[in-house]
């Protein structure tokens, strides 16, 4: 997980497109879709996106061990990645293919340093991870088209690219707030599908990645 050289920008999108190529996206994608697994507007947000993460790095680490997600840091650099601008891959989905779309600019902002540094601000899990979900919420209508929809959304690597930037967010801020957790029992505390709990999703270098 941190930021690319050109030569790492083309070995993501090669084992992106490789994972794409063997239908082993698509599955990952419809897990997304399926609003059983409770992970948005919630305090489940935050650990279930990051194992989503995971199964997704550990995908692209079967086809190249080199490869990590990188960060998309939006607010500081107001753009759109150039090097993704060219790719819209087409996923095959249990609903159908989708190609992916976007619409750039079109329907929101993106959040800016002040948004994020006032979402970092907040001293109680509670209060932090809704003002980092509508952070969240504004990148994908910024970048519109599939990403401004819950069940397209992770066809775009800009997703994960996105998510990447919100968990490493919340990584600075759990260093910074030692002991907030979110509050999860029983079932809520399972990161379904996966058998990962909360408990798990406390700590990335457990989880075995680190952010540069």
């Amino acid at each position: 997980h941190r930021t690319l050289t050109a030569d790492e920008q083309t070995r993501f999108l090669t084992a992106f497109t490789q994972i794409n190529a063997v239908n082993a996206l698509g599955p990952l994608v419809d897990i997304h879709a399926n609003a059983i697994h409770q992970m948005h507007s919630n305090p489940r947000f935050l650990p279930w996106h990051r194992i989503y993460l995971l199964r997704l790095e550990e995908l692209l680490l079967s086809i190249d061990p080199t490869v990590c997600i990188p960060y998309w840091k939006s607010s500081e650099e107001q753009a759109f990645p150039s090097w993704l601008l060219g790719f819209t891959p087409t996923v095959n989905l249990m609903s159908g293919p989708h190609t992916v779309t976007r619409n750039i600019g079109m329907f929101a902002s993106l959040p800016n340093s002040a948004a994020v540094a006032t979402a970092m601000a907040n001293g109680t899990f509670n209060t932090f991870a809704p003002a980092l979900e509508g952070i969240h919420n504004s990148g994908h209508v910024w970048v519109g088209g599939s990403m401004s929809s819950v069940p397209f959304a992770p066809c775009d690597p800009v997703f994960w690219m996105h998510h990447c930037e919100i968990d490493r967010l919340w990584a600075e801020w759990q260093a910074a707030n030692p002991g907030q957790n979110p509050t999860l029992a029983g079932a809520a505390a399972t990161m379904d599908p996966w058998t990962e709990t909360e408990v798990d999703t406390r700590d990335i270098e457990a989880l075995g990645y680190s952010y540069a």
